[in-house]
Order: structure tokens, then C-alpha cells, then sequence
């Protein structure tokens, strides 16, 4: 792993967080695998039209790199080939424009339905404080990203979030006596208001009229705007408009941000290579 600072001077206006790794014989940089957090973040004040020096000064040692961002303008600058990647993007609901009345009164009246079912039966959200309190959470997050092909993260790492980020970090339960639902993990930012809830756990042997991904949704809507956010993340997603997970957050009033993702190629050798790689891959497939 590489995480670079990037200074203006002496003032810190960026990181960037990296893996070394290696393609077609070239030392390059990509984005941290099987994670959410691997954008370059710039503060608010960067210069775009600078990027390109930044990555003059990756190109004296590395021949590639791939980076993630929200801001296009990052791209109107750069001067190396650069190839675009794959097509995904935040899903974000602004609270500010969409607050929970707002979003309520947009919902169907069978969705309302399944958010009333969870109280109407005695079911509750409480917050986990501790790591020894995981193991609920764990089982069934697990069994969630099993069920949508999903990287799951180990326990030691829900572990160690929890244990010392106590403050940045949210995990809630969303239970009736022992009988455990669903819950969520979500990564605080009060400084620029946001609520990344991340991470999500299913107890999918419910009967058919409990739908736990609505109540969490609904709960750490109504918490963001209790205490203050202006932002909700539900993470990553892919501009499918008619893959389930999408018209869920969507439901909940999440917009598609664009996450910009790019190869540039640093080097003449490797800008060489790319291309007859391209081009034998084209011929193959022809």
C-alpha cells in the first residue's frame, strides 16, 4: 500500500491512496482494491488545471496509474493518454433538498407498509458500541455479500473500525428480543456532513413480509437528519437503473453520482505496449 500526501508549499491539499502493482512487466499504481474509500481526495481549494504535474511526478517512477474521482475537471488537464474505466458511481440522497417528509410522502403506500410492519411488531433499533457486540452484525453481513457475490471483509476489520474509530463509526441493529433482522455500519464525516452507510447486514430467513433493508434505510435517514447531515451515501453502484439494489436507494431518494474512473499511462513503453495489447485483444475477439 502507498498513501502520498499532496502539499502546496507546506499546506496538505490532497491524499491519495494507493497499491504498487505490476502489468505487462511496468510498475505501476491502481486504486485500493475491494474498497469504497480509494479516490484521490483533494481539498476544495485544489487547482485542477495543476493535476498534471502531480502526475509528471508519479511518471519518474511509475509507468501507470489508475485513480478514481467525483470531480471530471481533474480530467480536462491531463496531457498523458488516460482510458476511462468501468461506469459506476455514489448513490447519494441530499438531505437538504430531500429531507424525510419529503421522501415519506414520495414512497408507495406499500413500501410505508413494510416500514410500519417492523414497529407494528416490536422491533427495534439499538446502536453496538463495542466489538465484542459483532458477531450478530458479522454473520449476517456476511451472509448478505454471499448473496449479492460480494468481497466480505473479515470480522477483524468491523473489529478495529469500531474499536478506534468510536466516533466516526455507526453500527446499529435492527432486532425483536433475539430475533435479529438486519443492521447497518456507516462511516461518519460531520466535517462535510455526510453519512456513508457502507456496510449492510440481511437476516434474508425472514418471513416474506419484512424487507429489514427499508427499515435500516428509512432509521439512518432520519438519524442523518436528526443529528445534523446534510448527505446520505448508500454506497457504490453501477447505472443500472433496473438492478434491484439501484431502484432501492433510488426509492429512498439516492441520486447516481459519476465516479470517474481512469488508466493513465505515464510512459512510452507502457502507452506501446497497452496499445498492442489492445489491439491483439481486438483481433482475437474479431
Amino acid at each position: 500500500m502507498r498513501y502520498y500526501l499532496i502539499l502546496n508549499e507546506q499546506e496538505v491539499v490532497g491524499i491519495s491512496p494507493w497499491a504498487e502493482r505490476s502489468a505487462l512487466n511496468f510498475l505501476g499504481l491502481v486504486s485500493i482494491p475491494h474498497s469504497e474509500m480509494n479516490g484521490i481526495v483533494l481539498d476544495d481549494t485544489f487547482n485542477a488545471d495543476h493535476f498534471n504535474e502531480i502526475l509528471s511526478l508519479f511518471a519518474k517512477k511509475y509507468s501507470f496509474l489508475h485513480f478514481n474521482t467525483c470531480n471530471p475537471a481533474l480530467l480536462d488537464g491531463i496531457r498523458f493518454t488516460h482510458v476511462s474505466g468501468e461506469d459506476t458511481g455514489h448513490m447519494m440522497t441530499d438531505l437538504r433538498s430531500s429531507p424525510p417528509d419529503a421522501i415519506w410522502a414520495g414512497l408507495s403506500k406499500r413500501t410505508k407498509q413494510a416500514l410500519r410492519t417492523f414497529e407494528n411488531d416490536g422491533f427495534e433499533v439499538s446502536e453496538i458500541n463495542h466489538p465484542d457486540e459483532l458477531d450478530d452484525f458479522y454473520r449476517y453481513y456476511s451472509g448478505n455479500m454471499t448473496h449479492i457475490n460480494g468481497k466480505i471483509l473479515p470480522l477483524a476489520f468491523f473489529e478495529k473500525l469500531l474499536e478506534q474509530f468510536p466516533d466516526e463509526i455507526r453500527v446499529t441493529a435492527l432486532t425483536r428480543n433475539d430475533l435479529f433482522a438486519g443492521g447497518s455500519l456507516a462511516l461518519l464525516d460531520p466535517a462535510r456532513k455526510i453519512y456513508y452507510g457502507n456496510y449492510l447486514a440481511i437476516n434474508r430467513d425472514l418471513p416474506n413480509r419484512y424487507t429489514p433493508s427499508y427499515h435500516i434505510m428509512w432509521e439512518s435517514i432520519n438519524w442523518a437528519w436528526k443529528n445534523g447531515y446534510e448527505k446520505l451515501s448508500s454506497g457504490r453502484q453501477k447505472l443500472e437503473p433496473g438492478n434491484p439494489r439501484f431502484r432501492y436507494k433510488a426509492k429512498f431518494g439516492a441520486e447516481h453520482l459519476p465516479i470517474h474512473s481512469n488508466l493513465v499511462l505515464l510512459s512510452k513503453p507502457m502507452l506501446v505496449s497497452y496499445k498492442i495489447r489492445e489491439m491483439l485483444l481486438t483481433n482475437r475477439g474479431a
